[in-house]
């Protein structure tokens, strides 16, 4: 995921003509463990509804971008919190930038701002926040296909964490501080979660 890419393209590693290819002795371990599911990132919805098999195959090889499906999808549609911090987490052990993101957001949502940075400031926001921003929107893409996200706890983190945001520059939308950036993170998105269809 270290190229740019707009928010809608999601296929990180263009194919080539492999038709020519022998994939007869294929490990499946690296097979699914390496398997863009680029496209499942954009349609979650049909991961969850038409291809179990290929869920319970990159899950068992601990491919990234299924683990963070999985954990939106049971986070989300399933409203099973731990199940989903649980893939979230694998997602963003590995290295998955948009786990970062989503995981810290989450952790935001849920009032525990004491693990927020840690995946947060992954994303290096406080020397260039493209990347953070770049993530932010491809998380938020794949969230409004989504019904129902919103969830009356996050409005009350987001108080809460005004609350504990000491800073002046909190409404001004080009001075970010440490506190502040938190902030403004989980603000956009129960504003974004409010907004959702339910």
């Amino acid at each position: 995921m270290g190229e740019e890419m707009s928010v809608h393209n999601y296929n990180n590693n263009p194919s080539s003509d492999s038709s020519n290819d022998d994939h007869s002795s294929s490990d499946p371990n690296i097979y699914f463990r390496n398997l863009s599911l680029a496209y499942f990132v954009a349609q979650s919805m049909e991961f969850l509804t038409k291809h179990k098999r290929l869920r319970e195959e990159c899950l068992k090889h601990g491919n990234l971008e299924g683990h963070y499906i999985e954990g939106i999808l049971a986070f989300f549609v399933e409203k099973d919190k731990r199940k989903g911090l649980f893939h979230l987490r694998q997602a963003a052990i590995g290295g998955y930038r948009d786990g970062w993101y989503l995981l810290g957001l989450l952790m935001l949502a849920l009032e525990r701002f004491y693990k927020d940075e840690k995946y947060l400031d992954k994303l290096q926001w406080k020397t260039n926040l493209s990347v953070s921003d770049h993530c932010k929107a491809r998380v938020m893409n794949t969230l409004s296909t989504i019904c129902g996200i919103m969830n009356n706890g996050y409005y009350t983190a987001m108080v809460n964490l005004e609350c504990l945001t000491k800073c002046d520059q909190k409404n001004i939308s080009n001075q970010i501080c440490d506190g502040c950036y938190y902030y403004k993170q989980l603000k956009e998105f129960v504003e974004f979660a409010m907004n959702q269809y339910n």
